[in-house]
């Protein structure tokens, strides 16, 4: 950018006070050049507007969902993913959930990633404070990801100290407060460090006449205000006679122990927000990466159905889903190009030309 240099002059004092301060377009904190994926296409272009990425680095994302909705799955895997990207997985576990046996199955290897158990909100985000500020102070090259599973069973120290001296007083937000602490002070440090964190947390319905369709998470809207990403998970319940269920759906579920997911983003910093996708989550394996990906293909007019078999748009017989529903081929080589196009160009913030002075 050309700039008069006698404005430069004017930047100077406050250049000093923070000589981070430099022109948008050269601010490498405020540009994503690395995402991790999510192991479901769909869930990757519902978070970041592209069927590659998913999960941005140096930047808080959150898993919201109530029990059973595969939070700590869909976590385990990005974890894994990252791993197989040279990143090495750090993660808070409030839960105790996760286990060697389970984190290989989802494929992260155990013994390249650190546990640390976490009881307290104040406690995790000293740690993950003094861990970040060493890869910032020491400039590693080493790439990391944090993992926090799960901010709703994080306690207060407030709380912990009531329960040792037998105190029967109510929290009164100072649990709250400590988990907006967190999250304002882990913001910037992740972003100078280039550490993606992840955290679940628990949702419950609110009790208001009219419920909002954003649910109400565990710690109050901190959440919601700091990440950068929100997802908010719902379990849907299969009806083998419901005739609305998509006819790949009930054989999968009939023969492996999972469930069908709705993910919907109720906060986005980086393309539109209220974008709905439906997985399919395998308790043992974790998402079905095509998950979702036949709807936006029909929905775009690049797979048209006709009664039990499937054609491409220019006349193309696919014949029975069956026979090409897990061919990695056909999907990677055919149809995933043809949806990226589409979303890259719908998934996107823009700007009427007519208000473009």
């Amino acid at each position: 950018m050309s700039t008069d240099k006698s404005i430069l002059d004017v930047f100077k004092s406050v250049d000093k006070l923070n000589p981070e301060g430099t022109f948008l377009n050269e601010n490498s904190l405020s540009i994503v050049d690395d995402w991790i994926d999510t192991g479901c296409y769909v869930l990757n272009a519902i978070l970041s507007g592209s069927l590659y990425k998913g999960i941005p680095v140096g930047r808080i994302t959150g898993l919201a969902g109530p029990t059973s909705s595969g939070k700590t799955l869909i976590l385990a895997r990005i974890l894994g993913n990252a791993q197989k990207r040279g990143y090495m997985p750090l993660l808070w576990d409030s839960e105790l959930s996760f286990d060697d046996t389970m984190a290989s199955n989802l494929g992260c290897d155990p013994s390249n990633m650190r546990l640390y158990p976490a009881e307290t909100v104040e406690d995790t985000r000293n740690q993950i404070s003094a861990f970040l500020d060493s890869v910032i102070e020491k400039k590693l090259k080493n790439k990391f990801i944090i993992g926090i599973d799960s901010l709703g069973n994080l306690q207060s120290a407030k709380e912990k100290n009531d329960a040792i001296e037998a105190k029967h007083a109510s929290d009164v937000g100072s649990r709250a407060k400590s988990l907006k602490s967190m999250l304002r002070v882990l913001t910037y440090k992740a972003a100078k460090a280039g550490v993606p964190i992840i955290f679940t947390n628990h949702i419950y319905n609110s009790m208001e006449m009219y419920p909002s369709l954003i649910k109400t998470q565990s710690g109050g809207m901190a959440p919601l205000y700091l990440a950068s990403i929100i997802v908010q998970l719902a379990q849907r319940t299969e009806k083998q006679d419901d005739k609305n269920i998509n006819d790949v759906i009930i054989p999968i579920a009939n023969k492996i122990s999972g469930v069908t997911l709705r993910a919907m983003t109720v906060k986005n910093r980086f393309i539109p927000p209220f974008l709905e996708a439906e997985l399919y989550m395998n308790f043992k394996t974790g998402l079905y990466k095509y998950s979702g990906l036949l709807e936006l293909a029909t929905a775009y007019g690049i797979v048209i159905q006709s009664g039990p078999v499937y054609k491409k748009a220019d006349g193309t017989s696919l014949g029975y889903l069956k026979d090409w529903k897990d061919d990695e081929n056909f999907w990677n080589n055919t149809i995933i190009p043809m949806i990226e196009e589409k979303i890259s160009k719908e998934f996107v913030y823009s700007a009427l030309k007519a208000d473009i002075k």
